[in-house]
């Protein structure tokens, strides 16, 4: 969509910019001038609203990175997502959409953006964190690795500048969050790109503790039956939201038989 804006006024600003240097009576009746230009002035705007390409046409977007980006224009908010855990890329398609312009004179003028011109707005920071416009339906095997080659090259310039922001005093507050995810996308590990790790509440003692471990540090409950046993982890304790298994019961020992004891012979006394 091509806009073409106009603007036609009389010489009054001129001559009151000239007439500074001039007499005070030749100054006065300048600014007269101006005056009356300006309030029988008229604004001529032209706007060209024919829309520049196809309308019918549909654009991909593939983008290799791992963060969800949103963009909000007025026409409407666009969700770039995230490529998924052992995909090569995620896909969005764009389709025209319509707009207004809108000349605050009770003026509007509706007109319609193409999908391309969509595209290449959303796109205009983006590129070097993997996202692209696909020539096709979908991306080629070139253009996935051309665009990685310029993400890789784009986060490793960011890592260096985050070390030499780290080595001049030791300050988070320098870095920034663009530096930490372009350290962690590209596995590198540098102390200030420290991510506080998420904990979670023991049920059993209320404690914090990492998010999906088998044992509790601090009470030892068991919080996860099947990774405990994974680990050979003996079952010290029930887990967590289990019952105890009930024991059986020990059989009870039987008394002893009685044994019967014949009583010896007496021997007869003789007399």
């Amino acid at each position: 969509m091509e806009t073409a804006i106009t603007e036609r006024t009389d010489a009054g600003r001129e001559n009151a910019a000239g007439s500074a240097q001039q007499g005070h009576a030749a100054g006065e009746q300048t600014r007269e001038n101006t005056a009356k230009t300006y309030s029988g002035g008229r604004r001529e705007v032209v706007i060209e609203t024919r829309p520049k390409g196809d309308t019918s046409q549909t654009v991909s977007i593939a983008s290799i990175s791992d963060q969800d980006w949103y963009v909000s224009r007025t026409h409407g908010v666009y969700h770039l997502p995230a490529r998924a855990k052992g995909e090569a890329y995620a896909l969005l398609l764009v389709t025209s959409r319509g707009d207004v312009i809108d000349l605050g004179d009770n003026r509007r003028f509706p007109f319609t953006i193409t999908a391309r011109e969509i595209a290449d707005d959303l796109l205009q920071d983006l590129h070097d964190h993997g996202i692209f416009v696909c020539a096709g339906a979908r991306p080629s095997a070139q253009e996935l690795a051309a665009a990685t080659e310029r993400r890789d090259a784009y986060y490793h310039r960011l890592i260096g500048e985050g070390d030499t922001m780290w080595a001049r005093g030791h300050s988070f507050r320098e870095i920034s969050d663009l530096h930490r995810r372009a350290a962690i996308a590209m596995g590198v590990e540098r102390e200030w790109a420290y991510v506080p790790m998420r904990l979670s509440e023991c049920p059993a003692c209320g404690e914090k503790v990492k998010t999906g471990v088998a044992v509790c540090k601090h009470c030892h409950a068991i919080l996860d039956a099947a990774k405990a046993a994974q680990h050979g982890l003996g079952v010290q304790a029930p887990a967590v939201g289990q019952a105890a298994p009930l024991a059986s019961p020990s059989p009870v020992p039987s008394a002893p038989a009685a044994s019967t004891i014949a009583p010896a012979a007496i021997p007869s006394a003789r007399k």
